[in-house]
């Protein structure tokens, strides 16, 4: 089973029924969405400006450019309603529809978009090979039959492809890497993807709080597992290929920041730091 990463979209296998038969489809095809929790709003907008009403169980996405977006602390879980799979939306992201469709021989597609924040897809293999699951982000496109894999994007378009099951083959400015169960790869946007990183649940951080240039402001800089996320007063950070972060925030009045570094499979640590 694998997943094929080249310059923008993930494409995903079948489904073997969940158990109990085949589920009864609709005409029309959709994603369901099956749970919600804290800020969650769904609506129909351009993928960087998709705000609309609060989002409720049993919303359901059908048309081009209707999606959820996450605020913080929140989180969403779609479901695909021929049963191929489900998808468990984090904090801080957007998802909306692409393409939903059905094929006359049968086949589903499924073509999602992203351009920020976290989705875990779980993803049953496809009885009709002209079926297609995916995702496109600013980094790349993948595929994958019947896996469970990790999409983050980074406010930088960075995109990060993780398998925990199965294996994904991730390709992007004409290379491709073979990404194994508990193995990693970054995309930098124009850049080929990295060699495969095994996944660590080390969640340390180096790092330094200096005063910034401009009164009232405070500059945190340090350096984390490439691989991992860090979020600052829970706000997302740039991380480089190398692991580097460095970032300018106001200072808090209570001189407080939360520093929050998590792994990909969602383990997180919490530094609750002192400003000078």
């Amino acid at each position: 089973m694998s997943l094929l990463l080249v310059a923008g979209i993930l494409i995903a296998g079948s489904v073997p029924v969940f158990g109990g038969g085949a589920p009864r489809l609709s005409q029309e095809p959709y994603l369901e969405v099956v749970e919600v929790s804290g800020n969650v709003s769904y609506g129909y907008e351009p993928l960087k400006a998709l705000q609309g009403r609060p989002a409720k169980v049993g919303d359901r996405l059908r048309r081009s450019g209707e999606g959820i977006t996450t605020g913080n602390g929140s989180s969403a879980k779609l479901a695909v309603d021929n049963g191929i799979g489900n998808l468990d939306v984090s904090e801080n992201t957007n998802v909306r529809v692409k393409n939903l469709s059905r094929g006359r021989n049968g086949s589903n597609t499924t073509d999602l978009a992203m351009n920020r924040g976290r989705v875990r897809a779980k993803v049953r293999s496809f009885t009709n090979p002209q079926s297609r699951f995916s995702i496109q982000t600013p980094g790349g496109v993948a595929g994958v039959r019947g896996t469970e894999f990790v999409v983050e994007v980074l406010p930088n378009g960075e995109t990060r492809v993780i398998t925990v099951d199965g294996i994904v083959a991730v390709s992007a400015a004409d290379r491709t890497q073979a990404v194994s169960k508990g193995y990693a790869s970054l995309i930098v946007p124009g850049n080929p993807p990295t060699t495969p990183s095994l996944i660590s649940g080390n969640v340390r951080v180096s790092l330094q709080i200096l005063p910034a240039p401009d009164t009232g402001k405070v500059r945190v800089s340090g350096s984390v597992n490439p691989i991992n996320s860090v979020f600052l007063n829970d706000l997302p950070v740039d991380v480089s290929p190398t692991g580097l972060f460095d970032t300018v925030v106001p200072l808090p009045t209570n001189g407080l920041l939360r520093l929050m570094v998590r792994n990909p499979l969602g383990e997180e640590q919490v530094y609750e730091l002192v400003a000078p």
